[in-house]
């Protein structure tokens, strides 16, 4: 019986698959039952061919279907056999000591579903040095919390349980997989030291934001609104996910008043309207500290509102009709993935 499958989900990712894949192998030659899957979406740069170089299964999405995040675990964790499943994004870099913490904390806490750890960003130029960060990891603190992100230990019992990543989903895949968990009366626990590394564009530049957007990375919530609606996660999703909406619906409100405004001719109220809307961001600038930041929030809050409008008006799709159109590239027999 296998007992870890590791799914690592990439795209164009050359320039990191290498050190990624040298991570897992390093902190996996221990475990002998194990498999190491790299699902590719598409491609179109060496990232197959530096990952076909390890003992490891390389499986390519084809490009005639949707070619998310999602969709990589989804195809990942069908692929594998594994008792738990261990999901890495490409641009990562798995930190020492983790894993083995986690599947031990997993096998004492069978109510356990899932378990995640520190995230380190780092800029994509920044080299690979996995003592910089270390820590003490005996008797680390170990809390519950809602959403174990992608870069975590899932026990596949459970996901067959609830249900599997939703490959539809552009994002916010994970608090839809972790609600239902939850809902499940099941655990989700991180542990206070890194898991991994996060090689990734900084995060507040108003250029990664448009960047996101167009890879529907805002369509998410939306999508997950209407998913869960008319379920008992419904209510649930709202309350968590939905405070993003909320500066963009009173960004609108206060629009759509000041046209009613001119269209009626209320000056007075116009101005009332205006002079708030710059008080507002004045206030948001002061507390950020930066005209630039404050424009970024203010970016990418309207991203959220109609990222999220458009969402909700796709239909629906079940997981069942994902296509899974795919090249197995490379398959190794599991008892040669382990040291």
């Amino acid at each position: 019986m296998i007992e870890l499958s590791v799914v690592i989900i990439c795209k164009n990712q050359e320039w990191n698959i290498a050190r990624l894949v040298e991570s897992v192998l390093d902190e996996t030659e221990t475990i002998v039952h194990q498999e190491i899957i790299v699902v590719d979406s598409a491609s179109t740069d060496r990232t197959v061919d530096i990952a076909c170089k390890y003992p490891i299964n390389v499986i390519k999405l084809l490009p005639d279907q949707a070619l998310t995040a999602a969709a990589g675990r989804y195809v990942g964790s069908n692929s594998g056999t594994g008792q738990f499943v261990f999901f890495l994004d490409g641009d990562m870099e798995l930190h020492m000591g983790w894993l083995n913490e986690a599947m031990d904390l997993m096998h004492k806490h069978p109510d356990v579903a899932a378990v995640t750890g520190q995230l380190i960003d780092l800029p994509k130029s920044a080299q690979s040095n996995l003592n910089s960060h270390h820590k003490i990891l005996i008797n680390s603190p170990k809390i519950e919390i809602p959403y174990a992100g992608g870069t975590a230990l899932y026990r596949r019992s459970i996901l067959e349980e609830v249900g599997h990543f939703n490959p539809f989903l552009y994002s916010d895949e994970e608090p839809d997989l972790c609600i239902r968990i939850r809902h499940a009366g099941y655990r989700i626990m991180k542990i206070q030291y890194p898991v991994a590394y996060h090689y990734s564009d900084p995060a507040e530049d108003i250029s990664t934001k448009l960047a996101r957007w167009r890879r529907n990375l805002y369509l998410g919530a939306g999508q997950n609104l209407r998913y869960h609606l008319g379920k008992e996660t419904f209510a649930t999703y709202v309350k968590e996910r939905g405070y993003g909406l909320i500066p963009g619906v009173i960004a609108l409100t206060g629009i759509l008043g000041l046209i009613l405004s001119i269209v009626y001719a209320k000056s007075e109220l116009i101005l009332s309207i205006l002079l708030l809307l710059f008080l507002v961001l004045l206030g948001d600038a002061y507390r950020k500290r930066s005209l630039y930041k404050m424009v970024s929030s203010f970016v990418h809050r309207w991203l959220i509102l109609f990222g999220t409008i458009r969402g909700f008006l796709m239909p629906p799709i079940t997981k069942d009709k994902y296509l899974g159109n795919l090249e197995i590239v490379k398959k190794v027999k599991v008892q040669n993935l382990a040291g």
